[in-house]
């Protein structure tokens, strides 16, 4: 697929993709008839776009009482990755009694590449996997992670799937699909309903109280683009 994009596309290397994504849930919602609706999730997210800062998300939880309710948007906080470890081994051991850990997904040297005759596209792709465990051989494979940003004033960033977020007007989310396609013609590859592929759309860089200058160069913290994939990481289900 990387070779058939880079024949097809005048394309320049960035640097390598990965991703380092760790969740707690918490053990209330593992007591016998709990509701797991109500659910309440830490995720622990380190990305190469911004690759000394990790990210560190608690949400809150749904109100059962309320029809169609959705999630309360979690607070975001960032820890330098140096901290890392220290700080996982701190949420796992000392606070073991409110969080669990649920999983850890992984993508190491993954592929960046900047398409177009302006660079007006960026495309991210790798293999998400299971970290290895003392008793396997190997990573466990779950999904191919494909990101899709379309760089103009209100950068649209986009994970290969099917489905879409509200905050992106449908205009540009038909455009990335459509170059979705064009990237995928001739390469076998398939990204739809059928293949239990999803996909959040959803602007990045944008301004907010945590981030008031909106496109921030990659130095600077983006919790927009931290959300969106905590979300995708974490599934339908948690």
């Amino acid at each position: 697929m990387i070779t058939h994009i880079s024949r097809s596309f005048p394309a320049q290397p960035l640097p390598a993709f990965f991703l380092d994504h760790r969740l707690f849930i918490d053990t209330s919602s593992l007591l016998p008839n709990a509701d797991a609706s109500l659910r309440k999730f830490t995720s622990i997210l380190t990305l190469s776009h911004t690759p000394t800062k990790t990210y560190v998300a608690t949400s809150a939880p749904r109100d059962g009482k309320k029809s169609n309710d959705v999630p309360t948007a979690p607070t975001v906080i960032t820890i330098p990755s140096s901290s890392l470890e220290t700080f996982t081994q701190l949420v796992g051991t000392k606070l073991q009694p409110q969080w669990a850990h649920r999983q850890s997904l992984i993508l190491e040297n993954g592929t960046s590449l900047s398409l177009g005759t302006n660079d007006e596209w960026t495309v991210r792709l790798g293999d998400l996997k299971i970290p290895s465990r003392p008793n396997q051989a190997g990573s466990t494979i779950r999904a191919l992670a494909l990101e899709i940003s379309y760089n103009d004033d209100s950068e649209v960033t986009a994970l290969g799937g099917d489905g879409g977020d509200a905050s992106v007007h449908e205009d540009d989310e038909g455009m990335i699909r459509s170059f979705l396609e064009s990237l995928l013609e001739g390469t076998g590859v398939r990204i739809d309903a059928s293949t239990n592929a999803r996909a959040l759309f959803r602007k990045t860089g944008i301004k907010s109280e945590e981030n008031p200058k909106p496109l921030a160069p990659s130095s600077a913290a983006d919790f927009s683009l931290a959300t969106l994939y905590m979300d995708m990481l974490r599934g339908p289900r948690g």
